[in-house]
């Protein structure tokens, strides 16, 4: 089919019919060009943000979109998707709305994870609907959603091949051509490739209210997490390209939802949210971190080398080491070796590997101690005196909810021994964005890469590409207990777990079929 993401100006709300003129304008062009579905940015009427305004900017109220578009999706025999804040039952929600050529309505979503100040103007939406289409199955998503793994999840169990996400997306700079955000950077290159969908986004450009910078950015990206066609940061544009949904893509990783219970556990009953009000020493806080990467041919040379990374790391104040996976199916006794290496002043270290079984594990060691092992069925932390550790392996990684899970139960480190089945690049992307959806700190193996990345997202150290290496970055774990990402968005009591059941409620098979 051939789709078109509207980038539109941002307006303030005291604009709101200018803008409406605008948008209806563009769908014009859009459907002139060829354009089979239509989609326009989040809230493009009134706008984005609500508030300042007095009683006569708020006049937008007395005006009802709604048939304006489905006129217009009906005159042009087109699919299109609009963000329009509504009001049901005397509260406002902001909303995506999607009209078939007849002009009906045939999905309508609401933002479920609310950004910054909407939590004062807007409700949150707590459902996640699909619709067969012509084309394939589609849902929708607003804006911060795409931060939130169990909503893309939720659709792509649901059969959606297409996931539209209408967007406000913010950001700062002095360029506008050079503006941009985590979300287009990361984040939802990683909800597209770790559940083998589509994803097309409209942005809008331009400054709203004095103090809402918006990036553009509108792009379409492919299953495999790559960018297929992208607008720019400061203009309004119509991204036009064809994408196929038929095609088939990459093999959705194989999910154990039985394994998933802590996505919907009670808010105030986790971990994690208790630890936002626990007092951390300084002294207990700060956690140097080395994460290392070398090559071996035998057991004994892993050894020898292991057992000079954990001196020199040691000797350059980490507290921390993070050694490069194990060779055999011994992980636990080589860990009891290396143990004996560890200088003394509460290092710490932890070997990833395999158990005798040949199942990956994970062993946490202290000088002359194993302090315990974590594998990949078990998503509960190990507390330790370098914070709540937890790891995931291979495909565990690329499934959001192990991570998740970890994080609810408290993990403030998470270690991710990648199999390296699919590019670096890819793969780092998704270790940021399982750093910056949970809040936490994640050191990813893969291969010849090594990283730590922070909570923000931001990689705080990574190894070059050849030869043999240490990288070293400061944890402070309160910064992965505090878990408000901007005023009104706290990335664990504005989660909605009882909206998430679907994770966890079918079975291990019906969920790989996508039912």
């Amino acid at each position: 089919m051939k789709i078109a993401c509207v980038q539109l100006r941002a307006h303030d709300s005291a604009f709101a019919r200018s803008a409406l003129e605008n948008a209806l304008e563009h769908i014009d062009r859009a459907a002139s060009m060829g354009a089979e579905l239509i989609l326009l940015p989040e809230s493009l009427y009134p706008s984005y943000y609500l508030g300042g305004a007095d009683d006569a900017d708020a006049s937008w109220r007395d005006l009802d979109p709604l048939p304006l578009f489905s006129g217009k999706a009906g005159e042009k025999g087109i699919w299109l998707a609009a963000g329009l804040v509504v009001e049901e039952k005397g509260r406002l929600f902001n909303g995506a709305f999607l009209w078939g050529p007849d002009g009906s309505e045939k999905l309508r979503t609401f933002k479920s994870n609310l950004w910054h100040f909407d939590r004062k103007y807007v409700s949150p939406g707590t459902c996640f609907p699909v619709v067969e289409t012509p084309f394939g199955t589609v849902g929708m998503i607003v804006c911060a959603d795409g931060r939130i793994p169990e909503i893309c999840r939720i659709l792509a169990l649901k059969g959606a091949k297409l996931v539209l996400d209408l967007t406000n997306l913010t950001s700062t700079g002095r360029d506008v051509e050079k503006l941009s955000n985590p979300q287009l950077e990361y984040m939802l290159p990683a909800r597209a490739a770790e559940n083998g969908i589509w994803i097309a986004i409209a942005d809008k450009v331009g400054l709203e209210a004095e103090s809402v910078l918006n990036c553009g950015g509108s792009c379409i990206i492919d299953p495999a997490g790559r960018i297929a066609a992208s607008a720019g940061s400061w203009k309004e544009e119509i991204l036009l390209a064809d994408i196929d949904l038929s095609l088939p893509g990459p093999v959705f990783p194989e999910r154990h939802p039985s394994r998933y219970s802590a996505l919907a556990l009670p808010t105030e009953e986790t971990p994690a949210y208790r630890k936002q009000f626990e007092y951390t020493a300084p002294a207990d806080d700060e956690i140097f971190t080395a994460i290392c990467r070398f090559s071996s041919s035998s057991r004994e040379e892993y050894l020898a080398k292991a057992a000079r990374f954990l001196a020199l790391t040691a000797d350059q104040g980490n507290r921390l080491c993070c050694l490069p996976p194990a060779p055999g199916r011994n992980t636990l006794e080589i860990a009891e070796i290396l143990s004996a290496s560890i200088p003394e002043g509460g290092r710490l270290a932890v070997i990833p590997g395999l158990d005798p079984s040949g199942r990956p594990e994970a062993v946490l060691f202290a000088r002359k101690k194993v302090l315990g092992t974590l594998n990949g069925e078990d998503h509960s932390p190990l507390e330790t005196s370098a914070g709540a550790v937890g790891a995931v392996f291979g495909d565990g990684g690329w499934n959001p909810e192990p991570a998740r899970c970890l994080m609810i139960q408290g993990a403030e480190i998470i270690i991710w021994m990648d199999d390296q089945k699919r590019p670096g690049d890819s793969a780092l992307k998704v270790a940021r964005t399982r750093a910056s959806e949970n809040r936490v700190f994640v050191l990813h193996l893969n291969g010849n890469d090594a990283s730590i990345t922070g909570p923000s997202g931001a990689v705080l150290a990574a190894s070059l590409r050849e030869g043999d290496q240490a990288v070293s970055a400061m944890i402070r774990r309160t910064e992965s207990r505090a878990k408000t990402v901007v005023p009104g968005t706290n990335i664990i009591s504005g989660r909605i777990p009882e909206a998430y059941g679907e994770l966890i409620a079918s079975g291990e098979e019906e969920c790989r079929d996508g039912n």
